[in-house]
């Protein structure tokens, strides 16, 4: 076995109680984004007890932090989220059971808590010599596409060499990821109200705006190409059935697969709603609340991430994990979930891989060397934003995968600082398609 896998398996032995301990606290927290204060406090504490420097609230971000330890000349950043999803509360039984709150169904419990423990790791290291600073930053509100960027706006992130980054999912992935670009805004039709019987006549309906707004939208899908998407759903459509509404509200998402494309997608929609409020004389106001890119991939650090897999390998499934994940398949119902866990490492020769989903990472890797990885917790075809993925969150074969994860990210930190050449290849790599 590799030296420094040894190392950090003993390392790892060292904190793991620890770890387990606040990814299972932040899950029962299970916070809005933007609005994660426990899940912030207590990484932030998990890290300052490990004698990180932490800077609490960063600007514009009350739950944003940054933790700093070693003044090496290789700067590794690490990134931490910790936020929840709206009515994805489930208790971890096999089938659906939940409350109606929100729920850790995409697994940022796991996600934060591994990259600050793969900070710890690092440390130990750093302590026997290794020549580098770490800062993790705790990125809030990723949900909903606006704290990486909103940092990032702020001037962070560029006080790093590279960033290091995984995400829970259903199957493994080094990094050979393109995630889309993707935009949030609402849109509130504004209206006049009036009695919906007596002097309808009198009444401009916001909620017709709406509903005329989505049809259109709905429309637009047959002219898109098939790299896009929408999704949108009613924040309000009035009060009462019985008085037209001189207010409604829509949140909207739109992606594609490069940000020009993207807002080109998000024009034609907002053109939509004004030519909704003509056909019903309203009006309509939009409000960004996020937008990302879609991400550089590095295949420098993918492929590191592969080797780094490969060294400290998969986690093997005991018989009462594979029982769980045998009756949660079957209440799952999706096709190709048959109980099993991803144990596989995709090899270097695999095309990048297409998800359909966005982040706000990728935006960090616009300005600086990063790599997001793939760690399976979940069964194969778990859709996430589920209660399927949240009633795996604390089961133990999730909590191998996050162990897992913030191993290879500590391994691939060890490897960046100590290899001059290797950093300036991954340097070399992102300059080229920065000016691609």
């Amino acid at each position: 076995m590799n030296e420094d896998v040894k190392k950090l398996h003993a390392y790892m032995d060292e904190i793991r109680e620890e770890i387990l301990d606040c990814a299972g606290r932040i899950f029962c927290y299970a916070e809005a984004s933007g609005q994660e204060v426990r899940s912030a406090e207590a990484l932030e504490q998990l890290l300052e007890d490990r004698g990180f420097r932490v800077e609490r609230g960063l600007k514009g971000l009350p739950t944003a932090f940054r933790a700093v330890y070693g003044s090496g000349p290789v700067r590794i950043g690490l990134m931490c989220e910790y936020d929840a999803l709206a009515g994805l509360h489930q208790e971890p039984v096999p089938w659906q059971r939940g409350n109606g709150g929100f729920g850790h169904g995409c697994g940022h419990h796991l996600l934060g808590t591994g990259s600050a423990a793969a900070g710890i790791l690092l440390k130990a290291f750093v302590e026997e010599g290794l020549p580098a600073a770490i800062v993790v930053y705790g990125t809030p509100a990723e949900e909903t596409l606006e704290g990486k960027t909103i940092l990032i706006q702020n001037g962070y992130f560029r006080d790093v060499d590279v960033v290091l980054g995984w995400h829970p999912h259903n199957h493994n992935n080094p990094g050979r990821i393109r995630h889309k670009a993707a935009g949030a805004f609402t849109m509130t039709f504004r209206g006049r109200a009036a009695h919906a019987c007596n002097c309808p006549e009198n009444g401009r309906s916001a909620l017709d705006a709406a509903e005329l707004t989505n049809i259109g939208c709905n429309y637009l899908r047959e002219h898109m190409d098939r790299d896009s998407y929408l999704h949108y759903c009613y924040i309000h459509g009035g009060e009462r059935p019985n008085i037209m509404p001189d207010y409604a509200k829509l949140w909207y998402m739109v992606r594609a697969a490069t940000y020009s494309r993207m807002k080109e997608l998000e024009e034609r929609v907002k053109r939509t709603a004004q030519g909704a409020c003509m056909m019903t004389d309203t009006t309509v106001e939009f409000e960004t609340l996020g937008d990302t890119h879609d991400n550089r991939v590095n295949l420098t650090l993918a492929r590191l991430a592969q080797d780094c897999m490969g060294k400290l390998g998969m986690p093997s499934c005991t018989e009462e994990e594979q029982d769980f994940a045998s009756r949660l398949a079957a209440g799952i119902g999706v096709e190709g979930c048959i109980g099993e866990y991803d144990r596989t490492i995709p090899g270097a020769d695999q095309p990048v891989e297409k998800d359909n989903g966005s982040t706000d990472f990728s935006d960090v890797s616009q300005v600086v060397p990063a790599n997001n990885l793939f760690v399976a917790c979940f069964l194969k075809q778990t859709p996430l934003h589920s209660w399927a993925a949240t009633a795996q969150g604390t089961g133990s074969y999730a909590y191998k995968g996050m162990v897992l994860a913030a191993e290879i990210l500590a391994l691939m930190g060890v490897e960046i600082a100590r290899d001059k050449g290797l950093l300036e290849r991954i340097q070399k790599e992102f300059q080229e398609v920065h000016e691609a």
